[in-house]
């Protein structure tokens, strides 16, 4: 189907086909991202074509140094020439894994250094690597990091994923001293405090009164961790979210704060709102993803396709930077509920919402801003253009006051199939369902055209 889309007068129409939602090609965007593309860099290519521009890997201290004294950068050095040489920024997360440097028998990738000034030296070597300065760079350094981070996830004393296992003070020292050597190799670099889980911030919000919901994580299809809220006055509950996660957000120097955004998409502006009035800093996610398991949802292509879309624009409305999306590919180490959110399932075919990452890729740039409109709506504004989305039917309503009633409008109805349907915002029932992906506006057709020509 072709949809001619009205434009300014002396402007020539563009025909819009809706087919086109799934060949459009993309650059990489400094404004969407993933985390974890996986070490073979062979597959980085499709986070280029998808139009990822910041992606997240990990500089772990037992890997990069095996012994006092040892460097070995091969690993680190291959994932971030490959994305430099694609246009991809990296984003570096430290892990201290180093078992001659670090306390033995805690189950964290944050392991607590028996010497700070070895962890302090560690940070500074990496920074140093890739800041970009002509002195001991990776050779064929094309893109300098911009971003580093460290203590990941610290809330829990078993978080596998990133951890703390020492105690409150041990952690206030820990982050201050990657601080301090990230700034000490790179002064413009932008040190990132590691990522709150969404668990553990939604829990925060209903103990800062902000919200009554439930708070879940689900470890398979019949076992669950469901958070009581009367144990708010559990005095351990207590001492972390006082002297660990108050404490640590408002004392410990960084420039960046960090959510990691699962679960409803519609919890993502408050969680990220929480951050930035607490720490008073910008916020970004160095991890989110969608469609969550956790809450009796399912997986579907079409629910995929919207995630990607709501999640993101989430994220931007809220004034954070950027979210990265969790994995490339499916089989990677996941949580039960993320374990269909990444880009690519287990045979290497991309996903719906690899498709939707595109369109993002087309209809932002840095110009571009994003309001939130209500539930499942947004508006992004570049310029005089304009472009509604509604990723549900609850949003599908608010459309044309923000674009108008006679915007014409594509509706995804099937992601997975690659299905759409056309007509104005005026006539939206009589050819979207409720649970069709809605993509509006004037501005449409020259923000999708930009690389075909």
């Amino acid at each position: 189907m072709v949809l001619v889309l009205a434009l300014p007068f002396g402007v020539r129409a563009q025909p819009l086909d809706g087919d086109a939602l799934w060949s459009l090609q993309a650059r990489p965007n400094a404004r969407l991202g993933l985390a974890f593309p996986g070490a073979d860099p062979q597959f980085y290519p499709l986070m280029s074509q998808a139009g990822l521009g910041v992606v997240r890997v990990t500089a772990n201290w037992g890997r990069i140094s095996p012994q006092r004294g040892q460097w070995n950068f091969s690993g680190l050095d291959r994932r971030v020439r490959a994305l430099g040489d694609l246009g991809i920024d990296a984003f570096i997360t430290f892990e201290s894994t180093a078992d001659w440097a670090t306390q033995q028998g805690q189950p964290v990738k944050n392991a607590t250094p028996n010497d700070m000034a070895e962890w302090a030296q560690f940070v500074a070597t990496v920074v140093e690597r890739y800041d970009g300065d002509g002195q001991g760079d990776m050779p064929r350094l094309r893109r300098p990091v911009r971003y580093y981070q460290a203590a990941n996830e610290f809330m829990s004393p078993t978080n596998r994923s990133g951890g703390w296992a020492g105690t409150h003070a041990e952690l206030l020292t820990y982050i201050n001293t990657a601080h301090d050597a990230v700034k000490s190799a790179d002064r413009r670099a932008v040190f990132v405090l590691g990522g709150i889980a969404a668990f553990n911030m939604d829990i925060a919000l209903l103990d800062a009164g902000l919200a009554r919901f439930e708070v879940r994580q689900s470890w398979s299809a019949r076992s669950q961790t469901v958070f009581d809220p009367r144990d708010l006055d559990n005095p351990v509950i207590r001492d972390l979210i006082e002297n660990r996660f108050k404490q640590i957000i408002t004392r410990a120097r960084y420039d960046m704060a960090d959510v990691h955004l699962y679960g409803p998409e519609s919890r993502d502006g408050a969680r990220l709102a929480y951050m930035r009035q607490l720490s008073r800093r910008p916020v970004l996610s160095s991890e989110c993803g969608g469609p969550s398991l956790d809450y009796g949802g399912q997986y579907s292509g079409q629910a995929h396709y919207a995630a990607v879309l709501e999640r993101n624009l989430e994220t931007l409305a809220a004034g954070a930077s950027f979210c990265l999306w969790f994995g490339l590919g499916e089989g990677i180490t996941a949580t039960y509920g993320n374990r269909r959110v990444q880009l690519y399932d287990r045979q290497e075919r991309e996903k719906p919402g690899v498709h939707a990452y595109r369109l993002l890729a087309r209809l932002i740039d840095d110009r571009t801003e994003v309001t939130r409109l209500g539930a499942d709506a947004f508006v992004l504004r570049t310029g005089s253009d304009r472009v509604c989305i509604a990723t549900h039917g609850r949003g599908h309503g608010a459309l044309a006051l923000a674009c108008g009633a006679d915007a014409p409008a594509l509706c995804v109805t099937n992601a997975q199939d690659q299905r759409t349907s056309a007509g104005d915002l005026r006539n939206l029932p009589q050819f979207c369902p409720e649970d069709g992906v809605v993509i509006a506006g004037s501005g449409l057709s020259q923000r999708l055209a930009v690389l075909d020509e």
